[in-house]
Order: structure tokens, then sequence, then C-alpha cells
């Protein structure tokens, strides 16, 4: 049905609008990733307010979280079918597995830079031989129109698709594993070691007073990923549900990917992260901000939104950076990732032992979660506390 929008009234709940005729309306706008989705729907006579904030959110969640896509059978693999068939049966399977991140990533690399070279190969012919010819092709690639190469961690992003496949075909078809002994894709021109990017604790200090200056409204995510080391896909999912402010701890157990809320980190594993002294001040400072003004999508209990009340996307982010680097004098680059790598410096600075840090950043293995599984509060507040004497932080008021 048609809805004349001049004569919708707005009620004092997000979302939900009155009509000409007395009826409600309930309307939602969802962005996810660069995509804006709009769902309405007409409440029946007699439908309370309180039924239309719940149509809302259930809106709101069908968006966000659908059901996943019914996954036909495939046909069991054969080893004379094409390499390009079994990635396509593959990514069938492996789509419902993974994050939405990690299934693009595997469909770029298989589509752009994988199949067209040994789609046409049957399964029982990707040797070694192909393989190595597979890379000095890799290797010797530009990018479209640019007589650069790519960069070397790009073709070893290509590089870890196609084993991870490979390693599922030849199991699948009891094939020899022609990967075995065969290094990734790399630029011989480049420095081997990766140039580790950290601040200083000054730098953090002026970071976030640059932040609390210009952009008070940011300061709570900044210093969330400052002083967490949480990575930016666990910072925006985080739920006031996970903030203990009693304890003093942070529960880091969801993430966000490609707009998508998911209820698992990276590793799989949710961790106890105690809240500096600091952040929880801001935190608390963010909350009642919250509350006070009735911003929009408070109901979603996020503590990052974005200004017309959805999760906060991590890409919102990336011109704040280099903002705060040129206000805090800093002649760095500075990301999530920055500030991840720089607490994790900090505290091995400070003497803090290896797993007790481990257990902090999320920084797993099989064999270290059983290790650190036991790494009691105390010892992780410890570590918290020990970096706090030199943090020049944000100036109290």
């Amino acid at each position: 049905m048609s809805i004349d929008q001049s004569k919708l009234k707005a009620t004092k709940f997000p979302g939900v609008f009155r009509m000409a005729d007395g009826r409600l309306l309930a309307r939602v706008t969802v962005r996810i990733g660069d995509k804006t989705i709009l769902r309405k729907q007409v409440m029946p006579e007699g439908a309370t307010e309180a039924d239309a904030v719940k149509a809302t959110l259930d809106m709101r969640e069908a968006v966000k979280n659908p059901p996943p896509p019914s996954i036909p059978m495939p046909l069991p693999p054969t080893t004379t079918q094409t390499f390009e068939a079994y990635c396509v049966s593959w990514m069938a399977i492996r789509t419902s597995r993974v994050t939405p991140s990690t299934r693009d990533t595997y469909e770029d690399a298989l589509h752009n830079f994988i199949v067209p070279r040994l789609g046409h190969l049957a399964c029982k012919d990707i040797t070694r031989q192909a393989l190595e010819s597979w890379l000095v092709w890799a290797q010797n690639l530009k990018r479209k129109g640019s007589a650069k190469p790519y960069a070397q961690d790009t073709m070893r992003q290509w590089w870890r698709t196609l084993k991870t496949v490979l390693s599922d075909m030849t199991a699948d078809l009891d094939l020899p594993d022609p990967t075995r002994r065969l290094r990734p894709p790399q630029r011989p021109e480049l420095q081997p070691v990766r140039e580790q990017h950290t601040l200083d604790a000054k730098a953090i200090g002026d970071m976030l007073a640059a932040c609390k200056a210009k952009y008070p409204t940011r300061l709570a995510e900044v210093a969330t990923m400052a002083l967490t080391g949480a990575r930016a896909g666990e910072v925006y999912a985080l739920k006031w549900d996970v903030i203990d402010f009693a304890k003093g701890q942070i529960v880091i157990r969801r993430s966000l990917s490609r707009g998508v809320l998911l209820e698992r980190t990276k590793t799989k594993t949710q961790r106890v992260v105690p809240m500096h002294a600091d952040l929880a001040e801001i935190l608390l400072a963010h909350r009642n901000y919250q509350i006070a003004n009735q911003v929009a999508g408070l109901d979603l209990g996020m503590v990052f939104l974005s200004d017309d009340g959805q999760m906060r996307d991590p890409n919102s982010a990336k011109k704040l950076w280099p903002r705060l680097a040129k206000l805090a004098g800093i002649d760095q680059k500075i990301s999530p990732q920055v500030l991840r790598r720089t607490l994790n410096t900090l505290m091995l600075s400070a003497q803090v032992d290896r797993i007790t840090l481990r257990a902090i950043m999320g920084h797993t293995s099989e064999a270290m979660t059983a290790r650190y599984a036991g790494i009691g509060d105390a010892a992780k507040t410890d570590a918290i506390n020990r970096i706090r004497p030199s943090l020049a932080l944000v100036p109290k008021a």
C-alpha cells in the first residue's frame, strides 16, 4: 500500500510513526556495508506502541541476520573433474562456515587469481609443477591499469586461499599434497622483516587528549582500542551487556564483519579484558551521554552507534586516524592495528609475561588456549595497571 510520508507523525519511539488513520507504522533503515536497506510494516488496528517497537527490532534483526541460504548437496568430487568445478562446490559448503570477510577473501582470490589460471585442469593434474608455474605468474602479475606489482601480503593471501582449497581437495580425493615445500609468492626486492609500527606511551596520551578536545563523541571508541588492544571488529561489536563497571572488566565475545554482528570472535573464543581506570571513566561518561540524550539506536544496546542509530562500521573511523595524528603531532600512521601492537609492546616493556599477554590480546593457538585458560582476573588487571603510570592520558576536567 502507498503511504503518504507527509502525514506520518513521529512518536517518542525511534522508528515508530502514527499514520493519518490512527494506525502505527514501524520503519527501520539498516546500513550493511555500502548498502542501505529499508523495511516497514503497517501495524494492525489495536496494536500498541510497544508492539510497533518490537516489530522494528524484529525487522532489524531479520535484515542483519538473515537465515542462511539453502546449500545444494554437491556431487561427490572426482579426480577427473575440473579444479574449477571443485572450487564451486567447495565455496558452496564453506560459505556457511566462515565470516563474511573471509568469504569475500576466498571469492576474490579464487575468482580473479586462481581459477583463471588453474581452473581448467583436472583435480589430479594440480601438481607441484603446475603450482610452481602459478607462483611465477603471481609474482610477476601487475595491477590493472598500473605497472606496479601486487603487494606481497596480497599475493600471500591468494596462496593461503589456494592452500586451504588444496588441503581439502587432496583429503577428499586421497591425492598427494602438491604444496609441500613450496614457498608463497614473494617479491625479492622487499625486505623480509615487516616494519613494526607502534606508538609510545606519550603519543597515546597526546592522541587521546587531541580526540577529547576536537572529537569528544569519538573519544570512547578510540580509548577502547588504545587501552584494550581489541581488534576493530571486536570493539565495534561491543554491547553494554559485556561491560561490567563494578568488576572493571570487558568480555570480548562478539565481532563485527562486513556489517554483520557475529556471536563469536576471530579466534572463536571469548576473553576477559580488564578496564584501565581511565577507560572505565571514559566509557561511563559515554554511557551517561547516550542515556541523557536518548540517542538514536539506544535500544540496540550497542556501545558505539552511528549518527543514524545503527551499528558503527569500523570503516567510519578511516578519516579520523590521520586527523588525530596531525592534531597530536604524531608523524606516523595510526590505525586500530597500530594501537593493538602498541598496547602489546607497552605491556612487554612493563615485563608482563607472555601467557598473560596472550590472554588479554587474544593471541591464541590450540596449544596456547589450554595454557592461558587458567589466567586469573587479578593477573590480567595487574598487567593493565603496570602501564598506567607511564601513560600521559586525558587531563582531568
